[in-house]
């Protein structure tokens, strides 16, 4: 972590006359950012964080296991084969996709999304605290580094030349996953580094940060700042039109994923985003169906699955270098409970969309849902979270030093990616 030292404040309080003009036109989040190499060997990374503890057994559906029937007496959604308008969309003879999630059902046919079923943490709190913090860490338990686990595999493979547009998290606040990484920033939209398109703003503030910091140790943390505010104001999202006639909602998710797709396609050296969908914690009314006229976690799923869909149509020509992971603290409890909801669980799922996804669309160690199998009511966990993210960092990525990103765990690949790896 850097320090300023006392003749480092000294000259920073110089400087405080010029931050002042532009002190009202800077934004709270500007100083946490992110940044990448031109020309990078390895994919984009895109890592979709569901936050809330999103209910997997109602978004990939074990139909073909009676216990999820018995289990959910109001929230079970109707078999592919029920004559129901709300049956589920098969993904094969025993999975099925939940019908307002139809917008991936294309994708999940086209082989390029997957589903990781029965994941998650071996250790995993029923705190939503605890355990995102733990997941973003990237970590079995509570216990071990600070840093996140994006932000320890940009650490070790950084170099000379990396772009100030490495990382991306689009919050206030830089996410957990790529904390420990100095260049990571947070972004809420790349419109508001152009301050609404006033030039004359834009340059206020670039040389209030230079006067800043000029002369101080914190130098090359500003020019990397000053870089990308330079490559931010040559990308006019604002006027930015997704390819394949797709379409992106004007929710925070929504422009997440646009602003995402707009760096991407800029080439500005982009290696990881990081986006945030929810609240999943769905304990009261959640709902099974939009038709069915109540509950939070249909209007949820067809959120993240239409601008997933968006994301894929418009990055088409581009998802051959492209990997999105999407994943949740944890699941939910199987059993439903008396208000028409869900209580926090365990068992989750993972998703990978790619070009280079095995060629099937669930992937499951699948534990059972009788009553006997169960983990505390909840369901198992039969693949480590880790697992899945340790095989895209190593299939997919820029190389990187798995047991610096996951330490103390050795990753076993569950299938997820079928290529072979890409080389430095």
């Amino acid at each position: 972590m850097m320090e300023f030292s006392r003749r480092d404040m000294m000259k920073a309080g110089a400087a405080l006359g010029a931050l002042g003009a532009a002190q009202s036109l800077w934004p709270g989040w500007l100083p946490r950012l992110a940044f990448a190499r031109n020309g990078i060997a390895g994919d984009v990374i895109v890592c979709i964080f569901l936050r809330g503890g999103a209910d997997c057994l109602n978004m990939i559906v074990p139909f073909g296991d009676d216990g999820y029937y018995r289990a959910r007496q109001t929230l079970a959604i109707p078999r592919p084969d029920s004559r129901s308008k709300n049956r589920l969309l098969a993904l094969d003879d025993f999975f099925g996709l939940h019908p307002d999630m139809r917008a991936l059902h294309d994708v999940f046919n086209a082989g390029h999304l997957t589903a990781i079923h029965a994941v998650g943490a071996p250790h995993v709190p029923r705190s939503h605290f605890e355990a995102m913090d733990m997941m973003e860490r990237g970590l079995e338990d509570r216990n071990g580094a600070d840093s996140g686990w994006l932000g320890r595999h940009l650490l070790v493979t950084s170099q000379l030349g990396d772009s100030p547009l490495r990382a991306i998290g689009w919050d206030e606040t830089l996410p957990t996953s790529l904390r420990g990484y100095i260049s990571a920033n947070a972004f809420r939209s790349i419109s508001d580094y152009h301050l609404h398109g006033d030039t004359r703003q834009v340059a206020q503030m670039t040389t209030a940060l230079a006067a800043l910091y000029q002369g101080s140790s914190l130098d090359d943390a500003a020019t990397s700042t000053l870089d990308a505010l330079k490559s931010i104001r040559q990308i006019d999202v604002d006027r930015y039109q997704p390819a394949n006639h797709a379409v992106y909602s004007e929710s925070e998710f929504g422009r997440g994923l646009k602003q995402t797709a707009a760096l991407i396609k800029a080439d500005v050296g982009l290696e990881v985003a990081c986006v945030d969908h929810g609240n999943f914690d769905t304990h009261i009314l959640e709902g099974a169906t939009i038709d069915g006229g109540v509950g939070g976690l249909p209007l949820l799923v067809k959120e993240f699955a239409d601008n997933l869909r968006a994301f894929h149509d418009d990055l088409l020509e581009e998802l051959d270098h492209v990997t999105v992971v999407a994943m949740s603290e944890f699941g939910r409890r199987v059993q439903e409970n008396g208000a028409g909801g869900t209580d926090h669980g365990h068992g989750g799922v993972m998703y990978v969309m790619s070009q280079h996804v095995a060629p099937k669309p669930v992937i499951a160690k699948w534990p059972g849902l009788a009553p006997e199998l169960l983990d505390d009511g909840d369901l198992q966990i039969t693949v480590d979270y880790r697992d899945v993210l340790g095989e895209i960092l190593s299939t997919r990525a820029v190389h990187t030093d798995l047991n610096s990103v996951f330490p103390g765990h050795t990753v076993a690949p569950v299938g997820a990616i079928h290529t072979v790896q890409l080389q430095p």
